[in-house]
């Protein structure tokens, strides 16, 4: 009977010792890893030159196209000062305002219109004090004097003491013509306040600072007072860029945007980072208990959440050198390559299935 008994616990220790065998194989192979899906491509858009965000709605999350204008900085708009004629155009888009100034003394220059002034002087007025006192912004009456049936008026804009010019607003006189100037438009002998003769007016200059990004009119084309000529950028610019437009390069999902609208930003800031959306990979956290169970190159399985019922093959990338720790534990980084036609975007998370220690 003690044989016999002897022979029964021998038999239940040998199968006991079986079964723990097979369950920690069991457990061994089914060594699972939380994973996140990333891009395997991110880029990061910049500021292209200093300025001040406009106003954007670009959320976390939100997809791009290629293309898509993303934010847009202030430039500094530059009007015509003078309706006329755009002449002597001395910048070109991508030119810095500052060096055609230094030649030129502007950036472009306006013809008027009425392209003539009067240049006149009081010695010829008619002998009384108020005659020949002449203010600013006057409107006076003007008579060629070898034609007196050729009249005009005029403005005036400038004074220095007997010396005075009036923009010439009515009337058609031709370069050197003289004239007498009146105060009434009777043109009395008593209101004459001077002599002058007709001259070219100087064009109207057009002035600025920064780098030109677009310019909207070309030299000998007609403007009007007030309509926008050139688009400048800070000087920081590169003379390669274009536009106050922030574009993406390529399709992707956007992460959270690091500015806001009214922000000054400085050349070279980063405003928001593109996942490209074209290239997918996990990133799984090996226990470091588990790391000699996973090296480059091997083949590891994994199953996302929102796909339960598929595996996907998988390829392993890299391994981190460092760990992180976590919860008394470290783990590292492994990245790992798959390919799926199911839609993957980052941030799904994945369980990596791995291999029984090598």
């Amino acid at each position: 009977m003690k044989k016999l008994f002897c022979l029964c616990i021998a038999f239940a220790l040998l199968l006991s010792g079986s079964a723990l065998a097979e369950s920690t194989a069991a457990t061994a192979s089914v060594s699972t890893a939380n994973a996140v899906a990333e891009s395997v491509n991110t880029y990061d858009l910049t500021a292209p030159f200093s300025g001040v965000v406009q106003p954007f709605t670009w959320r976390r999350g939100d997809k791009v196209l290629a293309k898509d204008v993303l934010f847009t900085l202030d430039t500094v708009k530059i009007y015509a000062p003078e309706t006329g004629t755009l002449q002597g155009v001395f910048v070109s888009e991508g030119d810095l305002c500052e060096a055609a100034i230094a030649q030129y003394g502007m950036i472009a220059a306006i013809e008027k219109t009425k392209p003539f002034v009067v240049v006149c002087n009081t010695k010829g007025a008619y002998d009384s004090t108020e005659n020949k006192i002449i203010h600013l912004g006057d409107t006076l009456y003007i008579e060629e004097t070898k034609d007196t049936d050729n009249d005009g008026e005029g403005r005036v804009i400038a004074v220095s003491g007997d010396d005075f010019t009036l923009e010439l607003t009515a009337g058609e006189f031709d370069p050197a013509d003289g004239v007498k100037i009146y105060r009434d438009e009777k043109m009395g002998t008593k209101t004459c306040v001077g002599l002058g003769s007709i001259a070219r007016a100087a064009d109207v200059p057009v002035t600025g600072s920064g780098r030109v990004l677009k310019s909207y009119y070309r030299q000998g084309q007609q403007v009007r007072k007030g309509q926008l000529l050139f688009e400048l950028a800070p000087s920081d610019a590169e003379a390669s860029v274009t536009s106050a437009e922030v574009t993406a390069a390529y399709d992707g999902a956007l992460s959270a945007p690091l500015v806001v609208s009214g922000q000054q930003v400085y050349k070279g800031q980063t405003l928001i980072t593109v996942h490209d959306l074209s290239s997918m990979q996990v990133v799984a956290e090996v226990d470091e208990m588990d790391l000699d169970k996973v090296h480059v190159g091997d083949s590891l399985n994994l199953v996302f959440d929102r796909y339960p019922d598929t595996e996907i093959a998988g390829a392993v990338r890299s391994i981190a050198q460092m760990g992180q720790e976590k919860q008394n534990a470290t783990y590292y980084n492994v990245e790992i390559s798959f390919t799926t036609s199911l839609e993957v975007l980052p941030g799904m998370n994945a369980t990596v299935y791995l291999p029984a220690s090598k």
